[in-house]
């Protein structure tokens, strides 16, 4: 089940304005937008007619792309994709033979057929490698080139001939991402996957980020053992808001994690390894107990009952619960003195056969991503230190690495994901899924599932997915800084001024002092991993909800601190 690496092929792409359609080709060329008669700016079906033209297959839009269209009167929402295209017919046949259509989720995928050439063009964002870096389409295909040279220059293939050739860009991030980790493999690993029901507890039992709004009010969690740590009525006003993150947080998440197949242990030998390996790669089902004193954030996440995906993490004092918890939260746990008692885990393998550093046959820690996350981090060295490269190109560049770094992981856990299929005529729809069809607008919508391929089950590591994140989990919760192990993070800091972490983000009412850069006596020394302030706002209204709390975030990394940060460097006022 080792994955082989793929040879993409390269995709002719329209890069284009969505307004105003006016873009340039992969090659490029400028491009005028096909307008039709009585039109200002194109619509969808002039931009595939000016795709066409041209020999793309790929649109990818800059600029005000919208999430959707509203439609007049109390019709329902209708999405920007879903609109008539004549000559045109929304989605394609696969070669498995499943229809594929849109995907109107994050990032967007259009799919089009023209009914009579049979070309294809896929629709695109720009957003979806580059993020909120506001590019024009000139600036769009100059940072993917720049993505393609240095990912292919990071990742070479070996063929079957021995000869190396740069690796490529996929269709996604994600496609990308998950081919790059093939590329790096350790020669000599070839992880075994978990048992299925491993992979199914995995999948029921696992969150992802830590999300919590702190403050008392209409975003706080309803469960009854959760306690808000921020009363608004007594502080409707804050001196200080603080907005900390991780630098590149993922990349500091991938060293040395354990691989299937995953073997169960039972009470005994769970609570052995506990106590003799706090570094085993293991996810444990605990019974817990929030210390009688204990006056701070939650530790382990708890699915609401009936939710299936929301979580809340119980800090009431006394509060029992039960949860599977990988074992950096446990240790996590211990350090703060809670009460655990172990039930049962799954332990991965964090060691494999192969050659200790006198050449002699050892067992090595297995490494399954170390290499892919250090050469992503290479390219972000490169990236910083280029003095050539357009400010805006580097920032999309350095998007672009972490968007295809953070989909990566979450591919690992993807067990496929269904398409959305456009009819324009309830007649047009296949019988097994007339249940499920939709309205919208004009348009009749059903989903067609896509379960994971035969090519694509040997990406399928759900395992080292849910290690990254529950790491992530622990290390907002409790980490290193310049200042030593464990002086960092959401722990670290006075419970009534913690309001809200947000997967690696932290929100307190003062400026933790390890988030400072080291020269200014904090913690933070440029390292990947790192918690570091992002940005400082004063006399604010206390946020109550996460959408007040998100705006405020936004407004004081535009407005830095009295000492503000320009790429990751600290400059002084006087600077």
């Amino acid at each position: 089940m080792r994955p082989r690496p793929w040879n993409f092929g390269e995709i002719p792409t329209l890069f284009a304005d969505y307004t105003t359609g006016r873009g340039v080709f992969s090659n490029g060329q400028f491009v005028a937008p096909k307008i039709g008669e009585r039109r200002k700016n194109p619509n969808l079906q002039d931009m595939l007619d000016t795709a066409a033209s041209v020999g793309a297959a790929r649109i990818m839009f800059t600029g005000n792309v919208p999430d959707n269209d509203p439609l007049a009167g109390d019709r329902e929402v209708r999405h920007w994709l879903l609109v008539q295209t004549p000559g045109w017919e929304p989605g394609w046949m696969g070669k498995d033979g499943r229809m594929e259509g849109h995907w109107t989720g994050k990032p967007v995928t259009g799919r089009f057929e023209r009914k009579a050439t049979g070309q294809r063009v896929e629709v695109k964002t720009a957003a979806e490698w580059f993020g909120n870096v506001p590019l024009n389409p000139e600036q769009a295909r100059q940072a993917w080139d720049a993505t393609a040279y240095l990912v292919g220059k990071a990742f070479p293939i070996r063929d079957k001939h021995g000869e190396t050739k740069p690796a490529k860009l996929g269709k996604t991030p994600a496609s990308t991402g998950t081919n790059l980790w093939a590329v790096s493999l350790p020669p000599k690993l070839d992880p075994e996957q978990v048992s299925d029901d491993i992979a199914q507890e995995l999948h029921r039992t696992s969150g992802q980020h830590h999300l919590e709004h702190l403050v008392a009010g209409p975003s706080f969690s309803t469960h009854e053992d959760c306690i808000p740590l921020v009363d608004p009525a007594a502080t409707p006003k804050l001196e200080t808001f603080a907005y900390v993150d991780g630098r590149r947080m993922y990349a500091s998440l991938c060293r040395e994690l354990g691989v299937g197949p995953g073997r169960r242990l039972n009470r005994a030998d769970t609570a052995d390894l506990i106590a003799h390996d706090r570094y085993a790669r293991a996810r444990v089902y605990v019974k817990f107990t929030v210390p009688h004193d204990w006056r701070h954030v939650g530790i382990f996440g708890m699915q609401q009952p009936g939710s299936g995906k929301d979580w809340y993490y119980p800090n009431r004092p006394g509060a029992v619960g039960e949860a599977w918890a990988d074992m950096s939260e446990i240790h996590v746990a211990k350090r703060m003195g809670w009460l655990i008692e172990p039930i049962e885990a799954v332990e991965f393998t964090k060691a494999v056969p192969g050659m200790g550093k006198d050449g002699e046959p050892a067992m090595v820690a297995a490494r399954p991503l170390d290499t892919f996350a250090k050469r992503i981090i290479n390219i972000w060295d490169t990236v910083d230190e280029d003095p050539e490269m357009p400010l805006l190109v580097k920032a999309a560049v350095s998007a672009a690495m972490r968007a295809i770094l953070i989909q990566t992981i979450g591919a690992f856990a993807s067990r496929g994901r269904s398409s959305t299929v456009v009819a324009w005529s309830p007649q047009d729809v296949p019988a097994q899924y007339l249940q499920s069809v939709q309205r919208r607008g004009e348009a009749y919508v059903y989903e067609v599932p896509a379960p994971l391929s035969s090519q694509l089950r040997p990406y399928y590591r759900p395992e080292l997915a849910v290690q990254v994140w529950a790491r992530g989990r622990a290390k907002v919760l409790l980490g290193p800084s310049a200042l030593g192990p464990e002086t960092a993070g959401a722990l670290t800091v006075p419970p009534e001024t913690l309001l809200g972490i947000n997967g690696d983000a932290i929100y307190t009412t003062f400026v933790p002092g390890w988030s400072l850069p080291t020269g200014h006596g904090g913690g933070d020394d440029g390292k990947v991993g790192r918690l570091r302030l992002q940005g400082v706002l004063n006399n604010v209204k206390t946020p109550l909800t996460t959408d007040e709390r998100n705006k405020l975030r936004i407004k004081a990394v535009k407005a830095g601190i009295d000492a503000a940060f320009f790429d990751d460097e600290f400059r002084t006022p006087e600077d």
